[in-house]
């Protein structure tokens, strides 16, 4: 077939390559067949590529861009001294792309919104990430063209960041805040109070004293992730009332207080509740109450069943949470419960329920029992195949890898969060 002529082999490659994207199986079969003719000789590399690059939007994995995908690893494609030539590129980009969304961190180090077409490619910007080392005069300039911006990642330490304060001023409504670290910045805050009525979204690593007075007054919040890392939310709780709110994500709790009083003043909408790290579950039982009197639409939550009467307020979540689809059994089980779980899910579980968090799944149940429970689940739910149960460590067929999917995550960042680390604190008993 290497001999072959050029038109013969043109024909053959377009039709192979018309087969193969008419059906979405045979392509991510045989796609790798068609980057290998690549490398036969020059002849095949030579009709392979206009072929290949015909659409080249087929190849591109997760629906990003190309385009897009090859900027965010430009790190990888030139040297880090390469700033001429990255700048050029970036200049490229700039004028030949009129609608922008996200900028990588590596262009918020270049005056783009000097370069030509600016004006237009970044009047669409939607996210933006404002880090301590950001230029303010970057932010000034970008303030004067954005005015689209939702989503927000604000990691700024210390006092200059009137930039940052001016760009978050001037947009017409954010949505969306990630703020990480410790933040004690007033005129970001002030600069946020613009934004009360639309901001639906806010994830902080650390609860300060400053952001709390811009809290209470986001009526519509919907989602609210906080890492207690330093036991301040136990002073503001009480001010909590956020009847939208429909997520709610604590890390590092010093009480379950915290989250009973905040469950409380809601009203009715919350669909996930789930908690992390929690040191103290003196209130567990309160707290699994809390959820089926208070959280009548509650789709995924933490549970706690490592305190007399967990187990029974269970059952009542069950019974009266008709919406459930996940529960999170976080800490340990009450060695009294172990047997008693299993038969109150195969009994009282709603038909909704499909994914069971067990932390440490090994430690409770041999095989013979997972093997009586699912047989009993899928008797009990039909078209339910597949084990329910997922666990932080593989337990052959019994159960799924535990991770962030299983909760449902509908926003993300573009940027990597950091993970808070753990600090402890001296709390008052």
């Amino acid at each position: 077939m290497s001999k072959l002529n050029h038109d013969v082999l043109n024909y053959i490659f377009q039709d192979l390559f018309n087969l193969i994207s008419t059906n979405s199986n045979n392509e991510e079969k045989y796609k790798k067949s068609l980057h290998s003719c690549l490398l036969v000789n020059k002849l095949w590399c030579e009709i392979m590529i206009p072929i290949l690059w015909s659409y080249p939007c087929k190849y591109v994995f997760k629906k990003n861009l190309l385009f897009c995908k090859y900027l965010n690893d430009i790190h990888e494609i030139f040297p880090i001294d390469s700033i001429l030539l990255r700048e050029e590129l970036y200049k490229l980009f700039i004028s030949e792309c009129s609608f922008i969304k996200c900028l990588s961190l590596d262009m918020l180090s270049y005056n783009i919104y000097k370069y030509p077409g600016a004006n237009i490619s970044l009047s669409n910007l939607y996210e933006i990430y404002c880090y301590h080392k950001i230029d303010q005069d970057f932010c000034h300039g970008l303030a004067q063209i954005c005015r689209s911006i939702e989503k927000i990642y604000v990691k700024i330490y210390g006092e200059k960041s009137s930039g940052v304060a001016k760009l978050i001023e001037m947009q017409n409504q954010i949505k969306y805040i990630f703020i990480d670290g410790p933040f004690d910045c007033k005129e970001i805050v002030q600069a946020l109070e613009k934004h009360v009525n639309s901001i639906i979204h806010l994830e902080m690593t650390q609860y300060t004293s400053t952001i709390h007075f811009l809290i209470p007054k986001l009526i519509n919040l919907q989602y609210l992730k906080v890492y207690d890392n330093y036991c301040e939310l136990k002073k503001y709780v009480v001010y909590l009332n956020h009847y939208n709110l429909k997520a709610l994500d604590l890390c590092f709790l010093s009480s379950l207080d915290i989250a009973i009083s905040i469950i409380k003043n809601t009203n009715g909408n919350l669909w996930r509740i789930r908690i992390e790290n929690t040191d103290n579950t003196d209130k567990a039982k309160e707290y699994n109450k809390t959820i089926h009197k208070y959280c009548p639409n509650i789709k995924y939550v933490t549970v706690f069943l490592n305190r007399d009467g967990t187990l029974k307020e269970l059952k009542k979540i069950f019974i009266k949470c008709q919406h459930l689809k996940a529960i999170d059994i976080n800490d340990e089980i009450n060695t009294k419960y172990i047997d008693e779980l299993i038969d109150l899910l195969a009994e009282f579980a709603p038909p909704t329920l499909c994914k069971i968090h067990i932390d440490n799944i090994k430690s409770y149940y041999d095989e013979q029992t997972l093997n009586y429970f699912l047989i009993n689940w899928g008797n009990r739910i039909l078209g339910k195949k597949t084990s329910p149960l997922y666990s932080n460590v593989y337990y052959q067929d019994f159960a799924h890898i535990y991770n962030n999917d299983f909760w449902n995550n509908y926003i993300t960042w573009n940027y990597k969060v950091r993970t808070a680390k753990r600090v402890r604190c001296l709390v008052d008993k």
